[in-house]
């Protein structure tokens, strides 16, 4: 039914950012003596996992850099980490001389003295002026609680045994310090570096440094467990193989290895090179699926649950990529639903454009529920279908798009990764190379919804119309990321299979709202749109092993080709003769 053009789809993002560095550094400082103060005692606020995920991100930019400052942000990350799986940091940190004034105070420092002690260390870290960051997917996307992997570790944990803890960076870094905090919990000698996976997607490398070669080496002659901490495996599996591999080749027995990852993969549907057969080689753990959950969490429904609510029959369902989807429950009493939106920077974001939306009259009001989750009332009432077009719903959609080219405007966003997409899933549905140069003008740069689909409004048992799941997917690790505002006119157009008049319409309705006229841009972006859909749909439809939900998505993927193709006629002047085959 499906094929493994799926896998060769262009449809993740790198999702980097440069952020300015000192940021980043005040930003931890802020959260240690944050949590130095009296009130910082009381960590159910969740200072401390924001701190640890900040000195996890940190540490992880400044080892790619090779930065001196990287082996303080190892022993923040740790002491944080220890606080966070139940101890009180007693591993106590010493400050490196130097990065201290002297006072005549001892290198150890207790509980409160020496938070207050690391934020000013911090400030004697060099770090450049803008440092490239992304999110942390598991922490943003996915639910995966630090505390997730201390659970595992101490599951797992078997004195006397001693462990060396290999993170995969970026988000590993973190997992490896919590992983080695609740084994030194346990009493168990733990110690850890990270690593950084680089090349071909599906197929990474790693290259110990000399000084970790030797790092393995004593852990050899003691005897050591090596625990590879990292999110995923993802559909290649090649960062843990990577890591593995390169273990081995220092000459660690295959034996004494454990992957520790955020699920339990299909070995055969590994794409990395021999990957079946290398990942079998190893031992894998995994952790429990999401255990961190606010109080009054309820009825599961994520993993497309949600349509059965909505739908007396499956014919109706929209396609989804059941196992990419954002975690979502109900309330206990089913009136809300707890949807996971990201923890960390991330998270708080996402709560911010939710408020945005909702206090523009366009989504339900947010309730920050901790832990990474948001809630929004439940709303009584039905999701949209293409059929439910009139022009009372055109001109909420106008009115909707203009709305986020206002509110969410970015200082710039580059077309190079879409052009990218946009030629590789030509060329792999295709057959044949995209002809002519697409141009992908980038007029109005904003933070996109990404999600125009009809299933994603609801009419209210009142009548009026909601926009939801507004807040996190303009922002994701899935194209199109911050783009021009035709992006959302272009996935309208598609999603709700406008016709001409209606195209015009609906483009009238957003000019006179806005102020941007947009049909000279908008070809170009149909075109993107309906590949990277595409691409989706293929994608999801090749990883998932439910023949219904491969059915719906293959069903999808010829949707967007017949959009690709046909859907466009009326507004490409410019493009060039046979783009669209």
């Amino acid at each position: 039914m499906t094929d493994s053009s799926g896998y060769r789809m262009y449809v993740f993002r790198s999702g980097r950012r440069d952020v300015p560095g000192k940021r980043l550094v005040a930003e931890l400082a802020d959260d240690l003596r944050a949590l130095a103060a009296p009130a910082g005692a009381d960590l159910a606020g969740g200072v401390v996992l924001r701190a640890l995920i900040r000195a996890g991100e940190l540490e992880s930019i400044l080892a790619d850099a090779g930065a001196e400052g990287a082996s303080l942000l190892s022993r923040i990350t740790d002491d944080l980490a220890a606080v966070l799986v139940g101890g009180d940091g007693a591993g106590a940190l010493a400050i490196p001389d130097g990065q201290m004034s002297g006072d005549g105070q001892p290198d150890v420092w207790p509980w409160t003295a020496r938070r207050l002690a690391m934020a000013e260390a911090l400030a004697c870290v060099d770090v450049p002026a803008t440092v490239p960051t992304s999110p942390p997917e598991g922490f943003s996307f996915y639910a995966l609680h630090p505390i997730d992997f201390a659970r595992l570790a101490e599951r797992l944990a078997s004195p006397p045994v001693t462990v060396r803890v290999v993170g995969v960076r970026s988000i590993g870094t973190t997992l490896s310090a919590v992983t080695a905090a609740a084994l030194r919990r346990r009493g168990i000698r733990a110690e850890r570096t990270t690593v950084r996976p680089t090349g071909d997607t599906y197929d990474r490398r790693v290259e110990l440094g000399a000084g970790q070669r030797r790092w393995v080496q004593e852990g050899i002659a003691e005897g050591a467990q090596f625990w590879v901490a990292d999110e995923g495996p993802g559909f290649s599996g090649s960062s843990f193989l990577s890591t593995g591999d390169a273990l081995t080749g220092a000459g660690v027995p295959r034996g004494n290895i454990v992957f520790l990852g955020s699920r339990a993969p299909d070995p055969d549907a590994l794409v990395a090179p021999d990957g079946a057969r290398r990942w079998r080689s190893f031992r894998a753990e995994r952790v429990e699926s999401v255990t961190q959950l606010p109080g009054d969490a309820g009825e599961f429904i994520g993993g497309g649950q949600w349509r059965r609510r909505h739908y007396e029959d499956e014919s109706r369902w929209p396609p989804s990529w059941t196992t990419m989807e954002r975690f979502k429950c109900l309330s206990r009493d089913g009136s809300r639903i707890l949807k996971f939106e990201g923890m960390g920077r991330y998270g708080a974001e996402c709560l911010e454009r939710a408020l945005v939306v909702s206090r523009a009259g366009f989504g339900p009001e947010p309730r920050d529920e901790g832990q990474g989750f948001l809630s929004y009332p439940w709303i009584q009432g039905r999701p949209l279908q293409a059929g439910d077009l009139s022009t009372a719903v055109l001109e909420r959609l106008a009115d909707y798009c203009a709305f986020r080219a206002s509110a969410f405007p970015v200082p710039s966003a580059a077309a190079d990764e879409l052009i990218a997409m946009v030629r590789t899933n030509f060329s792999t549905e295709m057959g044949s190379q995209l002809p002519g140069e697409l141009h992908l003008e980038i007029a109005r740069p904003v933070l996109v919804d990404g999600k125009m689909d009809p299933h994603e409004w609801l009419r209210s048992s009142s009548g009026e119309l909601f926009k939801v799941d507004a807040s996190g997917h303009g922002d994701d690790h899935f194209l199109p990321g911050p783009t021009d505002i035709a992006w959302d006119l272009a996935g309208a157009m598609i999603e709700w299979q406008m016709a001409e008049d209606a195209r015009r319409a609906f483009l009238e309705r957003y000019r006179r709202r806005s102020g941007d006229d947009p049909e000279r841009r908008l070809p170009a972006y149909l075109l993107a749109y309906a590949l990277l859909r595409l691409g989706y749909a293929a994608m999801a439809a090749a990883s998932l092993a439910d023949e219904g939900e491969a059915r719906r998505l293959v069903a999808a993927r010829q949707r967007y080709r017949a959009a690709m193709r046909d859907g466009n006629n009326g507004l490409r002047p410019g493009a060039p003769s046979g783009m669209l085959g």
